[in-house]
């Protein structure tokens, strides 16, 4: 490992921790660490002349954590199994709608703009949290680079403007409004669901998991049958 290589592995964790103890101290949205570490980065790497390939290459380290983080998704659904046993029937019945309209809008929209292949799969790929999106990616040839930015992208437009959404749907339910964030928005969604209600939390956390399996296990069938009509 160069200099260059061990800076940009220190500067991800370092500028992280600080973002993350920033956002505690105020918790405010455009202070999240995904904003502002994203921010910071770009311009730090655009000063620096840092590609994106290279430095991708020198943090493919922590990168790599994503999937022993995945296997840890399964610690809330064993806390919270009797709430998931009561709601199943409805959470399922969220998932399948929001990932169909999820991927088949995706499609659409690239369908529209005239996407390659690679970025369209990527698209379809971006409707569930990181570690499963990668995962689905790499089954229906998407690009891992994309996807993860594309469902950092969804991530935050889903908690930007959950609220106003469901402040327009008038809707009370947190069990409906834990299901919408944690379909469209993954683990930005869960993190604002939290801070609305706490039951609101945990039925985002849950619906969360519960897509990533379902798009992991089905998603390729899915896409596929989207594809095809």
């Amino acid at each position: 490992m160069n200099i260059i290589a061990a800076g940009c592995f220190i500067w991800t964790i370092v500028l992280y921790a600080l973002a993350k103890k920033c956002y505690r101290a105020k918790p405010i949205m455009l202070l999240s660490p995904a904003i502002t570490f994203s921010v910071i980065t770009i311009a730090v790497m655009q000063w620096l002349n840092i590609s994106y390939a290279d430095y991708n290459q020198y943090t493919r380290y922590i990168s790599g954590l994503l999937g022993p983080a995945t296997v840890a998704f399964a610690i809330p659904i064993y806390q919270y199994r009797e709430v998931m046993k009561r709601q199943l029937p409805i959470l399922l019945a969220a998932i399948i709608v929001g990932m169909s309209v999820g991927v088949g809008s995706a499609y659409l929209m690239a369908r529209l703009f005239h996407f390659n292949h690679e970025v369209t799969y990527s698209l379809m790929a971006r409707s569930v949290s990181t570690p499963f999106a990668i995962e689905l990616a790499d089954k229906i040839h998407g690009s891992a680079a994309l996807v993860s930015v594309f469902t950092i992208i969804t991530g935050l437009a889903g908690m930007l403007f959950g609220d106003i959404t469901l402040a327009f749907s008038r809707s009370r339910l947190h069990l409906a409004n834990g299901a919408a964030f944690g379909n469209a928005a993954h683990g930005f969604g869960t993190s604002r669901a939290i801070q609305r209600n706490a039951d609101e939390g945990v039925v985002a956390s849950l619906t969360m998991i519960l897509a990533g399996l379902f798009m992991v296990l089905v998603g390729p069938m899915l896409v596929r049958f989207i594809v095809w009509l």
